[in-house]
């Protein structure tokens, strides 16, 4: 225990005890990325290379330290008791004759918190089953750790669960020992099906009470049509000691439209506790965490839809963000992976408290709905833009001389709202959003009312940080960080480039900012 007391001082600000780690995704059960740590600054500047042009080198500044990864990371860090977790890739070694089954695999790194000191690296081979979707070269580790005191778990690019005793490495005195694994691919017969534009994004794993759930990844074949595994399961749920297999479900079976990457949400509504995941059928369905039985199940899109579209821009979706929980109410958009590009989605607002279908419309006869009158959809984004919503005019010019003013959000595009793989984040009655095409949003948490929205002109992959009244959210292409005021009026505060794309959305942790870039991790302390 002494040992354990000096290490924490030695790796904490000041010597003062964590106070706010971020041990798993999204920060908390709730799936949220709020951190409620006041004081804030957020006066900094990540370095920048010399260009083309005679643009100069831009230094640094209140970077605290920086770590480098891979050379592909699509999820943040978790951070836990003076330790960082970051999912990653293998960094090709100089040695270009080194065949790549000895250095390319999923990497999980651990640095210390207070310096990015690197403290240990598990690397994980590459599958070799010769189907490339299950696990293709270079891509990164894309299942953030769960952290639980001195256990950890997470998915890896194998489709393993593992489980880690880190105590050893957290009071110095030696590394993390391997637990238990269990092989999903092996023992439950899964096809998994990692998306290859989002550079390997899994599914993270949840905790509660005794138990794990984790996605299996089951998903369709490399020709993107059949589904190998039809019967397997999509959910499980394991023994967090032991790893074993206490309920499996395979809700989505030959429905699957592609993939299953969207983490589970496990939580407590009006004292009923619920494990809630969005499926590869495009359906959010809630199980009993202790028995998996079906508590309630809501489908996300219309039933007017045609059948699914690879790679268009069709109007049926699968779910790639999680779900989030606030003031019992659950948050969850549709969407399909990067390669799809841009197209239709939908943000629901939804009532947890039902049981059965809660689903706006039911069936009533091929491609045609009825009203629903056990819904528990509280609120939804309708295809067409609501008259309500804020105009944004921009005047262009035509190549005959004469002008013409457009509206961005309803002359731009045919559709609301976009496609989705990145979680909402909620806070103080209103709803973030960022959509892949590059809208940011701004809605009320309670109506739906779209209060403000502004297009980056990239694409936006990561979740949205509220720290202090600020809100960040990381752009892909453009490689920047827009930092928007919290409020139901539009005011954005910084645009900072970076010198890598940025997948990831960044997390706040102990009075530290964590940016994470395809290739490095910054560590952001600002005096206050």
């Amino acid at each position: 225990m002494i040992r354990l007391a000096l290490f924490l001082l030695a790796t904490t600000p000041c010597g003062i005890a964590p106070a706010a780690d971020w041990p798993q995704w999204g920060r908390d059960s709730t799936h949220n990325a709020v951190s409620l740590e006041k004081g804030v600054s957020l006066d900094f500047q990540l370095p920048l290379d010399a260009r083309d042009g005679d643009v100069p080198a831009v230094p640094a500044r209140n970077v605290a330290w920086k770590a480098e990864l891979g050379f592909r990371t699509v999820i943040p860090p978790v951070v836990s008791d003076g330790l960082i977790w970051c999912g990653t890739n293998a960094r090709h070694p100089e040695d270009e004759k080194i065949p790549s089954k000895e250095w390319d695999g999923g990497v999980l790194m651990c640095f210390r918190e207070s310096d990015g000191k690197p403290l240990w690296r598990h690397r994980t081979p590459r599958l070799r089953s010769g189907n490339w979707v299950e696990d293709f070269a270079q891509s990164a580790l894309g299942s953030a750790p769960f952290v639980e005191g001195n256990r950890l778990w997470f998915t890896n690019n194998r489709n393993e669960v593992l489980c880690f005793d880190i105590s050893r490495l957290k009071t110095g005195e030696g590394t993390p020992t391997e637990v238990w694994k269990y092989d999903m691919r092996k023992e439950l017969k899964v096809f998994s099906h990692l998306p290859l534009m989002q550079g390997g994004s899994a599914a993270s794993i949840a905790g509660w009470r005794e138990n794990l759930y984790v996605v299996t990844h089951n998903g369709v074949a490399e020709d993107h049509i059949k589904i190998p595994s039809p019967d397997a399961p999509s959910l499980i749920c394991l023994e967090k000691a032991t790893g074993k297999l206490l309920w499996s479900d395979r809700s989505p079976g030959k429905n699957i439209m592609e993939h299953q990457i969207s983490s589970p949400l496990v939580c407590e509504v009006n004292g009923r506790p619920q494990v809630i995941v969005g499926q590869g059928d495009g359906w959010l369905r809630s199980f009993n965490p202790m028995t998996g039985a079906l508590l309630w199940k809501c489908e996300l899109n219309e039933k007017t839809a045609p059948p699914y579209e690879l790679g268009g821009t069709g109007v049926r979706n699968y779910i790639v963000a999680s779900p989030v929980l606030y003031d019992n109410r659950i948050y969850i958009a549709s969407g399909q992976q990067l390669e799809a590009a841009n197209g239709i989605g939908a943000l629901y607002c939804i009532d947890p408290t039902k049981d059965g279908d809660v689903s706006r419309e039911l069936d009533d006869g091929p491609m045609k709905g009825k009203p629903n009158p056990n819904s528990g959809v509280v609120w939804y984004t309708p295809e067409k833009v609501p008259d309500d919503a804020p105009r944004v005019l921009v005047t262009r010019k035509k190549k005959d001389g004469t002008t013409v003013t457009l509206d961005r959000l309803r002359d731009y595009r045919d559709f609301y709202y976009g496609r989705t793989v990145a979680n909402v984040t909620v806070h103080d009655g209103l709803v973030y959003a960022a959509e892949l095409g590059g809208y940011f949003y701004c809605f009320d948490a309670k109506t739906g009312r779209l209060y403000w929205y502004e297009d980056t002109k990239d694409i936006l992959l990561g979740q949205p940080l509220w720290v202090d009244g600020k809100v960040i959210v990381g752009t892909y292409g453009g490689c920047y960080l827009f930092v928007f005021a919290h409020g139901k009026e539009l005011k954005r505060l910084a645009k900072i480039e970076c010198e890598h794309s940025i997948r990831p959305g960044p997390i706040f942790a102990n009075g530290t900012l964590y940016i994470t870039t395809e290739q490095t991790l910054y560590a952001i302390r600002t005096p206050k």
